[in-house]
């Protein structure tokens, strides 16, 4: 077995295509996934992009659930589908996240329809609660974007082994033209995608993972503004690193208006998994914060987080009306420039 495919078990414990899914004939199964908590902060400015956590007591702003099918039409050739109510979405209007054709030959896998945008070291299990330590990835980074996960395009991935230890998949990728949508408070936006290119590089060994990703995107946003016509360019560097019990992991972004990081730790003991978390954002969002949360393992596909978090900005920018990790500027609504986040998350998988 490569070592690509070995290194996901000591990093992460778990990995979504090796749960107990419900296999409904030789060729087809069904998995699911799932997370929702009881989440409240100190502050009535709502909180996070598409969560919206405010001081009133939330018991779906980070419900999710999912359905996953697979089907091996040959041995070269497997559709998926992946059907997920996010938070920001009604149970009536759940949003298809992936459906794909791809075929493998040899040392490549070809790919096509929508696909998950490849910018992270979560991107592929973002919604899988389940697969993280955390009760959600760090806003600084995976917040960066606007929550958009998915495009509808091609990808082809090459993989090589470099040593018995350590092997390199590179995947290119292009996105075909398309309209996103999303919501921040009470402004609804429309980004129209004109060209949207990148590529995404992992490093994988025994015990490590680094992640390269890069994204270029042409775009107008509607309702039009100064900056209607927007060029981007996206960069991102990620690593996990797992030593006995600890795992460590880290990622920056940085694009034309924004730069974002994190750094991670955790240890593991028995069901037990305590960690840390510390964010900064600059630029386009002004602010840090700090994560401590207790994860409990009840089994292998359910698990529980308790969670507090700090989320901070400086006296200056709560003045100039920045928004820092809140929907909208907490200056505009009277409330206080910090938060404190308290979050009780059950995850699960099937």
């Amino acid at each position: 077995m490569k070592i690509s495919k070995l290194i996901i078990l000591p990093l992460l414990g778990f990995t979504f295509s090796s749960t107990a899914a419900l296999k409904v004939t030789d060729n087809f199964s069904i998995s699911g996934f799932g997370s929702t908590s009881i989440a409240k902060s100190d502050n009535s400015t709502p909180l996070f992009v598409h969560r919206e956590i405010t001081d009133n007591t939330c018991y779906d702003c980070d419900t999710t659930f999912g359905l996953q099918g697979d089907l091996s039409i040959v041995d070269e050739l497997n559709a998926s589908l992946q059907v997920v109510k996010r938070p920001q979405d009604e149970w009536s209007s759940p949003e298809v996240e992936w459906a794909y054709l791809a075929y493998q030959h040899d040392d490549f896998t070809f790919k096509g329809g929508r696909l998950r945008i490849p910018l992270f070291l979560v991107s592929e299990y973002y919604y899988v609660g389940q697969a993280y330590h955390w009760a959600r990835p760090p806003q600084e980074v995976y917040d960066s974007i606007l929550g958009f996960t998915h495009y509808d395009g091609l990808s082809v991935s090459w993989g090589m082994d470099l040593s018995d230890e350590a092997a390199v998949t590179v995947s290119p990728y292009y996105a075909f033209e398309n309209d996103y949508k999303t919501e921040l408070g009470n402004e609804k936006l429309i980004f129209e995608t004109d060209r949207v290119a990148g590529v995404s590089i992992d490093l994988n060994g025994f015990n490590y993972r680094v992640h390269l990703g890069y994204m270029h995107a042409k775009f107008s946003t509607l309702p039009a503004n100064a900056l209607s016509e927007n060029i981007i360019n996206l960069y991102t560097l990620g690593g996990e690193y797992s030593l006995n019990d600890w795992q460590f992991m880290a990622e920056v972004q940085t694009d034309n208006i924004q730069s974002n990081w994190y750094v991670s730790g955790a240890y593991h003991f028995d069901k037990f998994t305590p960690y840390l978390v510390y964010g900064e954002s600059h630029h386009r969002r002004k602010t840090n914060s700090v994560t401590a949360g207790l994860r409990y393992d009840i089994t292998y596909s359910i698990s529980i987080n308790a969670e507090w978090q700090g989320v901070y900005m400086t006296s200056s920018d709560y003045d100039k009306f920045q928004t820092g990790q809140f929907v909208i500027p907490p200056k505009l609504t009277g409330e206080d420039k910090d938060a404190q986040l308290y979050t009780l998350m059950l995850s699960f998988v099937f």
